[in-house]
């Protein structure tokens, strides 16, 4: 019988607490989720768009954040700035498709993005390296050889393509035909 008593002492104890956390977590606001490449706001067209490319630099193991807008004349459209690990930043700048952000290019210098004979530029900061992928060109500022390069293979692995159709599960399978083996020496 004394066992007892200390079992309905701890549910006694333990309903205001609850009570006070349900309070506690209803009155807070929901932080919206960001968009992933599977979501439909974030459509696979083969062409890059911002989740794509916030996922394709976290999965490469860099932590990615927004930190801003930044404007260049060299460009008709405003770029997304993020900061990259702990100290790189990465202008982003998509363009409609991969002519539209050669012609605005065109007459750049090909590694500083800066007009011929402009050495001040108007960037924060000398780029330390550029990649270019479709309608995507990332200027990184303050970056290491390692954060460059794994900037560089992730997004030069190509933009996120088209999801393929599901495979139609009525249709009987082909079978696997391989090619003839070359002839005996």
């Amino acid at each position: 019988m004394t066992a007892a008593i200390p079992v309905a002492v701890l549910f006694g104890c333990s309903d205001k607490p609850a009570e006070e956390a349900k309070a506690v977590v209803a009155t807070q606001t929901p932080v919206p989720r960001p968009l992933t490449p599977s979501d439909s706001a974030c459509p696979r067209d083969g062409t890059w768009r911002p989740c794509h490319l916030e996922d394709r630099i976290n999965k490469a193991g860099m932590g990615i954040k927004v930190m801003d807008t930044i404007g260049v004349p060299y460009f008709p459209e405003r770029g997304t700035r993020y900061r990259i690990g702990r100290t790189a930043t990465m202008a982003a700048f998509y363009f409609a498709d991969s002519m539209a952000g050669v012609k605005a290019t065109r007459s750049l210098d090909r590694f500083r993005l800066l007009p011929e004979r402009d050495s001040i530029g108007a960037w924060p900061e000398p780029p330390l390296d550029v990649v270019r992928s479709v309608n995507l060109i990332l200027v990184l500022f303050g970056v290491n050889a390692t954060q460059s390069e794994r900037v560089r293979l992730a997004i030069t692995a190509g933009a996120p393509q088209p999801s393929a159709p599901a495979p139609d599960s009525s249709a009987p399978a082909r079978p696997q035909t391989l090619p003839p083996a070359p002839p005996a020496r």
